[in-house]
């Protein structure tokens, strides 16, 4: 995974010197997440411009994958998690923008270490071995099941060539697991959301 990334920025910035005029596609890749412990989420995507002048307000579609092979997991042991995406990219201008994703995919789990009993506040008074005894069992089990996701970020683009054909974007936002999901060990498919950033680096074409 880290190979293919590393790759795909030298291929970004090889040819990043073409001329952006009438451009309405790109790709696009994570920078950061691929080399995060216990995440090593890579992404890729295309984007395709369906209305408005890519200098001023104007809209996106978005297709991608989500790429997790083989991870060393805090919740599991090993985890491997893949998913398609199609979302939705506005820009305000050329550099302000907000997106919408929707995840769909499979999630395979080996050895789930502590799954959590639905104790309530009981889990929370402490984490000694008695409370841990109490509130968490020991499971041996794989996992696997579907999985899907609900993603909303803010983002804002640095063009880093004068043709504007390569750029930069980092984001924030949140990423809500839909109700419904085989999301694996304590969450148990329950719906949680989680806190995100990305950082991506993108070439038009």
């Amino acid at each position: 995974m880290k190979t293919i990334i590393t790759t795909l920025i030298t291929f970004v910035f090889l040819v990043g010197t073409i001329s952006a005029e009438e451009k309405k596609w790109a790709v696009e890749s994570e920078l950061i997440q691929p080399f995060l412990p216990t995440i090593h989420i890579g992404k890729l995507q295309v984007t395709r411009t369906i209305w408005g002048d890519w200098n001023k307000e104007h809209g996106e579609l978005k297709l991608g994958a989500f790429l997790r092979p083989r991870v060393k997991h805090d919740v599991v042991d090993i985890i491997d998690e893949y998913a398609a995406s199609i979302g939705y990219r506005h820009y305000f201008n050329e550099n302000w923008n907000i997106e919408a994703n929707y995840y769909l995919g499979y999630v395979w789990a080996d050895n789930n270490k502590w799954n959590r009993r639905n104790l309530g506040p009981y889990a929370l008074l402490g984490d000694t071995p008695e409370i841990r005894a109490y509130a968490y069992q020991q499971v041996e089990k794989d996992y696997e099941g579907r999985v899907q996701f609900a993603e909303a970020l803010i983002g804002y683009r640095f063009l880093l060539n004068e043709e504007k054909t390569v750029y930069m974007i980092p984001q924030f936002g949140v990423l809500h697991g839909l109700h419904g999901s085989g999301i694996i060990g304590p969450r148990d498919g329950k719906e949680e959301t989680f806190i995100v950033g990305n950082l991506l680096i993108g070439l038009r074409f």
